[in-house]
């Protein structure tokens, strides 16, 4: 079943940062990043893999991509 695991962070400067965990919640913690295009979401088809492993994988949206807001020049 698939579940809603984004978080939103509001940075310092008060931009947005979204991320995804998925794999064991008490797992080994390993960051995984998206290309581009891409989002946290990508990640979502290896949660499985990630729960046999036990490993909770944290997925970040890079700026500007998902819900994400880009760096501001």
């Amino acid at each position: 079943m698939t579940r809603d695991r984004t978080k939103v962070i509001i940075l310092k400067d008060k931009r947005h940062l979204s991320y995804a965990e998925y794999g064991a919640s008490d797992g080994l913690p390993l960051f995984v990043f998206h290309g581009s295009p891409g989002s946290r979401l990508l990640f979502e088809i290896e949660d499985d893999v990630a729960i046999d492993l036990n490993l909770r994988m944290i997925s970040v949206d890079r700026p500007g991509y998902g819900l994400s807001d880009r760096q501001k020049n």
